[in-house]
């Protein structure tokens, strides 16, 4: 049985850095960290690690502000005050709103906001502990696999500069899916652990059942698990696909006793699905092609190695779901994240065995490295973006947070005098000025979308609810504060300054 890398002194040559291959009892074995680090791979991690904190400026700041950083948010955070008494979590089927994620997000989020404050806020603390939470688990997953604690330390702050850059929607927003993923990668972290001494899958996959009643969409790696166990010895998967299977179907039930059957017709909200748009979410992999790249060279050269095959696992499993979820009219980048996800893992497999691939036999460990770390730097840094660098350097620009935020007040004091249920633009401004939650946007456009609003437009099916439609000050909205270092912000071009 070929194994996992040991690799020794990084200043080695190749030939002393990978003649070190030996058997080993299990798959992964529990390898210990080098002695040291070679500086200049201190340097590549220390600028990672800077530029990780530069992305995270912009998300962190914005966090604190009363703005809606997506529709998301309204929607979620009115969820989280419904699963604490304020209305019942999965709506009739016969109204504009639905519920169609599991109901534990929920009540976490409810939970903690009786103890903090407004579940808005709550939330997007959660979302962004939730991104250094899985920058570590990625770089705990790459020593499991081998990796050496430099490289993975590579991996996870790539990990988390690429949430905070190309992906910052998703970076402090009040949303279950970062949270969801950080419990589901602790299970993954828990089966390597396990699974390098013989021991049971059992444990770790019912966490990743749990981590499924957190946000529904986080398929990878339990299939990659279970598919794992099954190619290896079957009868080891048996056990865990069982014991995964009857907890979630009486999870299933479970919560259908509670909710009703209301809580079915909502997780299972129709939406159009089309070929080409799925087709088209290939485009949105830009920002990983680059690791996938270095990654894929690295798995070439050293495909035989058990890690290096778990990865390419995780990485097609996370591919395939990407992509067949963004057939779904609607889906947005959070379905990538599991990609993401396995992408740094294999990224940082890749950056640890560095020596193994020609170039790295040619001119050594040290330049492939160097190489490497300079993809995926310029990747992240290729981009107009400027909202970092104006937070940490500009007054007047931090002053338009301010401002805004105080529109937004003004918006809800505004909607605070118009009598009954109202649809606003912004959910944020509607929760903020006490109204129940009436209007879901994605609820509307999927009714039209599938033919259900029996030729009723949105304006029409918000009057036939006897809804009172308000537009609100855009300035509510947080992507009107993206800068650019070229051309006209949003505001302007909506003539809002």
């Amino acid at each position: 049985m070929t194994d996992v890398v040991k690799t020794g002194n990084e200043k080695g040559t190749t030939s002393q850095m990978y003649a070190s291959r030996q058997s080993f009892r299990d798959d992964f074995p529990l390898t210990k960290p080098p002695a040291h680090v070679l500086p200049d791979t201190r340097v590549l991690v220390a600028l990672l690690a800077v530029l990780a904190a530069y992305f995270m400026v912009w998300p962190i700041w914005r966090a604190g502000f009363l703005l809606e950083i997506a529709p998301n948010e309204g929607w979620n955070a009115y969820h989280a005050d419904a699963a604490m008494g304020a209305a019942p979590l999965y709506p009739s089927t016969d109204t504009l709103i639905v519920n169609n994620y599991p109901p534990l997000s929920f009540y976490v989020v409810g939970w903690l906001s009786k103890i903090f404050g407004d579940a808005l806020f709550v939330g997007r603390a959660v979302s962004l502990i939730a991104i250094f939470a899985l920058g570590g688990l990625i770089a705990k997953a790459v020593t499991q696999l081998g990796g050496e604690r430099s490289s993975a330390a590579i991996a996870g702050l790539w990990f988390v500069a690429t949430i905070a850059r190309p992906f910052n929607r998703f970076a402090g927003m009040n949303d279950p899916q970062l949270v969801a993923h950080a419990i589901m990668v602790t299970g993954l972290v828990w089966f390597l652990s396990r699974d390098a001494r013989g021991r049971s899958a059992v444990p770790p996959v019912l966490l990743m059942v749990i981590a499924g009643f957190y946000k529904h969409n986080i398929i990878v790696v339990p299939v990659t698990v279970i598919i794992w166990l099954l190619v290896r010895d079957w009868r080891r998967a048996v056990a865990p696909v069982v014991a995964g299977a009857l907890v979630a179907t009486l999870g299933l039930a479970l919560c259908t006793a509670i909710y009703g059957d209301v809580f079915i017709a909502n997780l299972l909200t129709p939406r159009p699905y089309r070929i080409a748009r799925a087709i088209g979410g290939l485009g949105r992999l830009q920002w990983v092609l680059p690791a996938l790249a270095l990654w894929l060279v690295w798995f070439w050269h050293d495909h035989e190695q058990k890690a290096a095959r778990f990865t390419a696992l995780y990485i097609c499993v996370g591919l395939a779901a990407y992509v067949l979820q963004w057939g779904g009219e609607a889906i947005t980048d959070n379905a990538q994240f599991d990609l993401v996800i396995a992408t740094a893992i294999g990224f940082g497999l890749a950056f640890s065995n560095a020596g193994v691939t020609s170039f790295g036999q040619r001119y050594g460990v040290d330049r492939a490295r160097q190489i490497m770390f300079l993809v995926v730097a310029v990747r992240l840094l290729a981009t107009a973006h400027i909202e970092p660098a104006l937070v940490l350097i500009d007054g007047k620009y931090r002053a338009e947070f301010f401002s805004n935020a105080m529109v937004v007040r003004a918006e809800a004091a505004r909607i605070v005098q118009i009598p009954g249920p109202v649809a606003c633009e912004l959910k944020v401004v509607c929760r903020m000025a006490g109204k129940p939650f009436s209007y879901d946007d994605f609820r509307t456009e999927m009714i039209i979308a599938t033919g259900a609003s029996n030729g009723l437009d949105k304006l029409s099916l918000i009057h036939a609810h006897r809804l009172t439609y308000v537009r609100n000050d855009l300035r509510g909205d947080a992507s009107l504060l993206f800068r650019f270092i070229v051309g006209r912000d949003l505001a302007h071009r909506m003539n809002l300054k």
